[in-house]
């Protein structure tokens, strides 16, 4: 084990040539075609249930099913990574995307097209931690911040240009016009990766932690559909409250069996060390105010503003492009002045926001909705790299798929949750009073991030962290 850990840890210092930066490059085009489709996707749900004689309501589930996927499959991909090599993992989650979002174009029916982004969601959730620990085994520990930053620009400035160019392909094609062109581009991305990304090592050959694996599985699933028949049924229906008892169960369940098991799907041990929990407890907070926001601020446009669907979307195009451009900025900054400062930055510009939307929403200005977007694309852009770092800073190199992968679950936690606590907040009321109390609460759980923030000790990227934190 001690070569194998040697191995990964030291190779960054030891390669180079250009292999880094044509990691980078290569690991973000196999995968954009998935940040690309999310946002044309969501603003093309009524087009597409009129197109596939459904509802609104059960393609919803063609984004909320993604979602899902993602936040059960993602420590498991995380720790297959780690054991049978990041390369490998990697690869299989590309060629699920981009099958995937063939099937999405060539879907005949509603349903169908719900399966094939689920479909899609299992090869994020391959694809995204093994991504990610490809390019912190490729970097330097001083340059990481700053390779994620550039991995984030990608991501989230991906969603903009499907926006920008979806858009009027759709008026012009239909929305199967999309798939059409993504899926020959992922084609692309997969078969460049498989020339580019060099064998990764594989971990120690021990037995997967299925027990493991399975509990957490139900016990995600569990705490998000009922967040789902909570938010439409309320969070007292008797259905919602067994899949709450059911998830907690089998989160219990989990916790006995990894401290039992001899290889434990995760290690518990890491909660314990503050630059592990710290940003998994900041950034899932800090995206609840964000993806809840995210989808009032439609809301906000038109019904205070009376602005149309295209007004609304150039107006909200502020929040990705910014987050897009500040995430190189944050990724150098971490390195500089250190990732706690990043964090904290971020929680607090996210809490701005909020209170930024809440005085536009009362007193009904849009300078300020619009500056409100601008702090939250920022909070998420100056903060993101951190997160993601710290991570994997504070656990062993051979736990860096896994612990990368339970930073992406705990994310889509937060990004659910507060989807579904915001619109049941909001509920029916659409006045200027309705929308303000709803982004006050928005601001108090962003602010609560405060708390992971002030745990993370900052490596300031040039010696390696202490994994204990201390």
């Amino acid at each position: 084990m001690a070569v194998n850990s040697r191995s990964r840890a030291e190779a960054p210092q030891e390669d180079r040539g250009g292999y880094p930066r044509r990691l980078l490059i290569t690991v973000i085009a196999a995968i954009v075609v998935f940040s690309s489709s999310m946002t044309i996707v969501s603003a093309s749900l009524p087009t597409m249930a009129d197109d596939l004689d459904s509802t609104e309501s059960v393609l919803s589930w063609a984004v909320t099913g993604l979602f899902l996927m993602m936040a059960v499959g993602t420590p498991i991909f995380g720790r297959l990574g780690d054991t049978y090599g990041h390369r490998r993992i990697f690869l299989i989650g590309a060629v699920i995307l981009s099958v995937g979002t063939a099937l999405c174009g060539l879907a005949p029916t509603a349903l169908a097209f719900v399966a094939a982004r689920m479909f899609v969601g299992v090869g994020i959730a391959a694809t995204m931690p093994t991504s990610m620990a490809l390019i912190m085994e490729a970097y330097p520990l001083h340059r990481r911040s700053e390779a994620m930053g550039w991995f984030q620009m990608a991501m989230t400035g991906a969603p903009v240009l499907g926006l920008i160019i979806g858009g009027p392909l759709i008026e012009a094609f239909g929305w199967r016009s999309v798939f059409a062109v993504l899926a020959p581009i992922s084609l692309i991305g997969v078969a460049s990766a498989w020339r580019v990304i060099r064998p990764s090592e594989r971990g120690d050959r021990v037995p997967i932690d299925w027990a493991g694996a399975v509990t957490l599985a139900i016990g995600t699933l569990g705490f998000l559909l009922y967040l789902q028949r909570g938010g439409s049924n309320g969070f007292a229906d008797p259905l919602a409250l067994v899949l709450l008892a059911s998830g907690a169960t089998a989160v219990a369940l989990f916790l006995r069996i990894e401290r039992r098991v001899a290889s434990p799907l995760l290690r518990l041990d890491y909660f314990r060390r503050p630059n592990f929990t710290g940003p998994l407890i900041a950034q899932p907070l800090a995206q609840f105010a964000y993806m809840g926001g995210f989808l009032i601020s439609p809301l906000l446009l038109d019904e205070l503003f009376g602005y149309t669907v295209s007004a609304v979307a150039l107006v909200l195009l502020f929040r990705p492009l910014v987050y897009s451009i500040s995430s190189p900025v944050g990724g150098r900054l971490a390195t500089t002045v250190g990732e706690r400062p990043m964090i904290l930055s971020g929680s607090i510009l996210m809490a701005a926001s909020m209170g930024t939307w809440a005085l536009a929403a009362h007193w009904e200005n849009i300078v300020l909705v619009v500056i409100g977007l601008v702090l939250s694309g920022l909070a998420m852009g100056l903060a993101s790299p951190s997160y993601s770092t710290v991570i994997a800073g504070a656990v062993e190199p051979k736990d860096i798929g896994v612990a990368n992968g339970m930073g992406t679950t705990m994310m889509n936690i937060g990004m659910l949750t507060g989807i579904q606590v915001m619109f049941t907040v909001l509920g029916d009321g659409r006045g200027p009073d309705d929308f303000a109390r709803v982004f006050v609460l928005g601001g108090v759980v962003a602010a609560l991030g405060l708390v992971g923030g002030l745990m993370v000790t900052s490596t300031n990227g040039r010696t390696a962290p202490d994994p204990t934190g201390t």
